[in-house]
């Protein structure tokens, strides 16, 4: 074996030395099987590993490899080329470059050395992926990979699944990733590759579809919150079922357009299971005579508090967000039991002692009935008319709220059917497969949802997940379950009265301690509001060395007090960001996209120091007026 070999595992067992047990024997066997191929360890042909890499002198002398890897001339200086490429792409000492393959690791060497060498700094990170071990070997046997592993933040992910890799690039921040990627180095797994291409593109238009949402919503959020404080106080927390459901499957109700073939079965589906509804499937369970279990409620708008309107169901547990629309919290049913808060304000509460259980996010009410579903214990979830689809190119069940809003406003000039067709192609809608083999219609926004249950059923192996519906868009993971051998199961009275007497318990035990958690409840939040008071201070004064400096005249007297004023606010800026009540403040705050066509809007003066404190100035006022806004809703 060669010394670059030996030095490059050497240096993997003391970086990684838990995955150096897991990679050793495949290493050992990768770079032997390779050897045996290679006639006499030198001259112009190397040994020939099993991800089908041919290693060849290049004319310089290093080793490149077939088919092409790397130039066959100068791989070195070829790498080199591409690294200052890089550099200059890379957005700041923030980005964390991700290189998707990596052929021998010129390019990561040459990368590393280049950004070590800048004022002898570390990259903000490495991430390198790399599916196949022989293609590891290949690298390791050639390329001397120590700047590699002596950075100070370094991913080595091999043989990892597409969340693994997921995960760790969201640890560093996915918008801070930059991902390289090269053709060449890819081409040997393709189908793994570009499976994580669209996981990382999802993704991607996952958090930007959550950044135009709190623009246009951030407000709601903060009013409802504020609005609906107490009840942290007064509603038992969604944690306390965490298991209680083990010896029971679980189904999630869904308003797709197949809950017309569930719900004549909807009762007998409740004596073997625990059902829990989405908000909008509910007056279709309660026109057929079933209260569910548990009815799920996210979403914060008006048109989701609408679902319950007029509805009773007493039997029912309500499971919702303290964020809910206010009327939401006047429904009568059993019990409302509260989830933590997606959003800034209760997440704030939970930090103090007031954390409700989380339910997970998915974009779709459906996701956090899944989530519901898995906290019972319940081993196998079945979801009927969860159908991320337009089976028949129908958008909802029949009598569903928004189906009857259609009809309602419906007018000559405007009929029910020009509604629902603009719903049924608002979002780009494509063609996939349901579970019965059939196309079906479905758009941008469900496949979302469906990576979302995808990479939650991954996961989490050890719940089962299964589909009902064979109308519904099929997701990897979740197979169908038919509803006829589901029936044909024997009903589980019995366990369903034991989870009936477990919430009874809960409930008496959250009545007994009714009076401590009111106590966090009100010391949570005087903090809050005096920690926004600090902040409205800290702004405010701010704000103040904004105005008192560009009342001066341009001239020595301004750019002295410039100099000293934009330490100030430095430090001032430093002490907003880092305030423990930032977090729980920034709904109010505005948005960098509002801030920027804010900036573009105005006229700013021609100098540049004046130009930065008007800049200053206008972010100021508005942090002023949204925490004054905050304070009324609070108050």
């Amino acid at each position: 074996m060669n010394s670059i070999w030996n030095k490059n595992l050497s240096l993997l067992k003391e970086r990684f030395p838990h995955l150096y047990q897991l990679l050793e024997a495949d290493l050992s066997t990768a770079v032997e099987t390779a050897m045996m191929s290679d006639s006499d360890g030198s001259g112009d042909f190397g040994p020939e590993f099993s991800c089908g890499w041919k290693l060849v002198r290049a004319r310089s002398g290093d080793w490149t490899a077939e088919p092409s890897l790397h130039s066959r001339y100068d791989p070195v200086k070829e790498a080199g080329r591409l690294a200052e490429s890089l550099l200059q792409e890379l957005e700041s000492d923030s980005t964390v470059p991700v290189f998707m393959g990596f052929g021998l690791g010129y390019g990561v060497q040459a990368l590393t050395r280049r950004m070590q060498a800048q004022d002898h700094r570390s990259p903000a990170g490495l991430v390198l992926v790399e599916p196949d071990v022989g293609c590891l070997a290949a690298a390791l046997w050639s390329v001397d990979f120590e700047s590699v592993f002596n950075l100070e933040r370094f991913a080595l992910l091999v043989g990892a699944s597409h969340q693994s890799v997921l995960g760790v690039l969201e640890s560093f921040g996915l918008n801070k990733c930059h991902i390289i990627w090269n053709k060449a180095h890819t081409c040997h797994q393709q189908p793994y590759f570009d499976g994580l291409q669209t996981l990382i593109q999802r993704n991607l238009e996952k958090d930007d579809i959550n950044g135009r949402t709190l623009e246009k919503f951030g407000r709601l959020w903060l009013r409802n919150s504020c609005r609906n404080l107490h009840f942290l106080a007064e509603c038992d927390a969604v944690a306390r079922y965490e298991n209680v459901g083990w010896n029971l499957d679980a189904c999630v109700v869904g308003a797709g357009p197949s809950l017309d073939m569930i719900l004549p079965h909807l009762a007998a589906i409740k004596e073997r299971s625990l059902v829990i509804a989405v908000d909008t499937a509910l007056r279709s369970c309660l026109r057929v005579g079933v209260e569910p279990d548990f009815v799920v409620l996210s979403d914060p708008q008006y048109w989701n508090a609408r679902h319950l309107s007029g509805l009773s169901a007493p039997q029912t547990t309500l499971v919702t967000e303290v964020a809910a629309y206010p009327a939401v919290f006047r429904f009568p049913c059993r019990e409302i039991v509260l989830c933590s808060s997606l959003y800034p304000v209760g997440r704030f509460f939970s930090t103090r002692g007031l954390d409700k259980g989380d339910l997970g996010a998915g974009g779709s009410v459906a996701t956090s009935a899944w989530g519901l579903a898995r906290l019972c214990g319940c081993h196998r979830i079945f979801l009927a008319a969860v159908d991320l689809s337009f089976p028949g190119k129908r958008t909802h069940a029949r009598g569903s709220t928004f189906e009857e809003k259609t009809h309602l406003s419906s007018t000559r000039l405007n009929p029910s059917q020009q509604s629902q067709t603009a719903a049924l192609f608002s979002a780009a809608t494509t063609f996939k497969t349901s579970y019965s083999g059939q196309p079906v219609l479905t758009d941008q926004r469900m496949e979302l949802y469906a990576w979302w249950f995808e990479s939650k059923v991954a996961a989490h192996p050890e719940v089962k997940t299964y589909s009902l519906t064979p109308e519904s868009l099929s997701i990897p993971g979740i197979g169908h379950f038919p509803l006829d051998e589901f029936l044909a199961q024997p009903p589980r009275l019995q366990q369903r009265e034991e989870f009936d007497g477990r919430q009874e318990t809960a409930r008496a035990s959250f009545q007994k301690k009714l009076d401590q958690v009111t106590a966090q409840f009100r010391s949570a939040r005087m903090d809050l509001q005096e920690g926004l008071h600090q902040l409205y201070k800290t702004a405010r004064r701010g704000m103040g060395l904004c105005r008192d400096t560009l009342a001066l005249q341009d001239g020595p007297t301004f750019e002295a007090a410039y100099g000293r004023v934009s330490s100030q606010l430095a430090a001032i800026d430093h002490s907003l960001l880092s305030s423990s009540f930032h977090d729980a403040a920034s709904l109010a705050f505005p948005t960098q996209k509002q801030l920027e066509k804010l900036y573009a809007e105005t006229s700013f003066s021609p100098n540049p120091w004046r130009a930065s404190l008007e800049k200053s100035r206008i972010l100021y006022q508005k942090l002023l007026a949204a925490l004054a806004e905050y304070n009324q809703f609070l108050d």
